[in-house]
């Protein structure tokens, strides 16, 4: 089997040229975490890591559904997997982290029955900067993200890139670009299941998540490219947890008040039969009086003897 598996990786160990755009962008620190999540209905038979190293890419890991995993020597010891086994999360984590492990890597994902998938991520040693929103949103977890960018300046707008920052990463949201051959929009691995971008005008974009969730909060940003001038709008996106809340609040109520009946309920019991118990022994004192059996006087008339006597009264 390890055999099969190093073949497989000499086969995939070649030269390429690197895209323009990255889907992910990390800053290095002593552990990171490379996000690979896949939210298709299709299935997953394989998933296999790479970095670019100039000319090549170095094999780092590989799942598959038959053959289990294997993880290359150079990564042995601080590399470890979300997951044991294939599952929508096939992120990796790199710990001990060096600037050896700046660079480009590739999360590779053969699906049944669309193919192969792939999701770009570099690491970077530099740090983002400060980024000031023009605006700020609060929305509810689980609604649409609906934003709206409009470009302000004169002259013509060639392409648009809207982005994520948040928790230490930027996250390549959509592109659109127009040539003389036509139209061009492009999404990010994690945001072309379940977001929509229109690029009908490029002076006003706007951006659709459905079914945001908390990951999905951060500050978006969409950066306009024209001719002359160039333009950069930001907003601050927080999306509160209303829903469970109020589900939590609902919850909580119910469970009072159906406590409290409960205790009504027990104590109404209790007081009727208290109630009806001391009515029935009131009762049986009742009868009780009524009913006791005293002795009686036995005259008996007709064996009764009379005497009589002779009395003269003396004068």
């Amino acid at each position: 089997m390890k055999i099969i598996i190093g073949l497989f990786f000499l086969h995939i160990i070649k030269t390429i040229q690197i895209e323009d755009i990255v889907d992910t962008t990390l800053m290095l620190r002593s552990t990171i975490t490379l996000d690979c999540k896949y939210s298709g209905n299709e299935t997953v038979i394989q998933i296999y890591w790479t970095k670019f190293n100039g000319s090549f890419e170095e094999a780092i890991c590989t799942i598959h559904q038959n053959f289990g995993k294997y993880i290359s020597q150079n990564y042995m010891g601080r590399m470890s997997f979300a997951v044991k086994n294939l599952s929508s999360d096939l992120s990796i984590t790199l710990r001990e982290t060096s600037e050896a492990d700046i660079g480009i890597y590739f999360c590779y994902l053969t699906l049944f029955p669309t193919g192969t998938m792939k999701k770009v991520i570099a690491v970077q040693a530099d740090d983002f900067g400060h980024i000031i929103p023009s605006s700020h949103q609060t929305l509810k977890e689980n609604s649409s993200i609906i934003l709206n960018f409009l470009y302000t300046l004169l002259g013509d707008v060639n392409k648009v890139t809207v982005q994520r920052f948040a928790n230490g990463k930027i996250d390549f949201v959509a592109h659109c670009e127009h040539s003389m051959n036509g139209g061009k929009l492009t999404y990010g691995f994690d945001f072309m299941k379940r977001s929509f971008v229109n690029c009908l005008d490029l002076k006003n974009i706007t951006l659709i998540i459905h079914q945001a969730a908390i990951t999905d909060e951060g500050l978006y940003q969409c950066h306009f490219c024209s001719d002359d001038k160039n333009q950069t709008i930001a907003v601050n996106v927080h999306l509160q947890t209303i829903g469970i809340t109020a589900i939590s609040t609902f919850a909580l109520l119910c469970g009072v008040s159906l406590l409290v009946i409960i205790v009504i309920f027990t104590i109404a019991t209790w007081c009727l039969i208290r109630t009806r118990k001391n009515k029935r022994i009131q009762a049986k004192q009742v009868n009780v009086s009524f009913n006791s059996t005293y002795p009686q006087i036995k005259i008996d008339t007709l064996d009764e003897e009379h005497t009589y006597a002779n009395f003269v009264p003396n004068f």
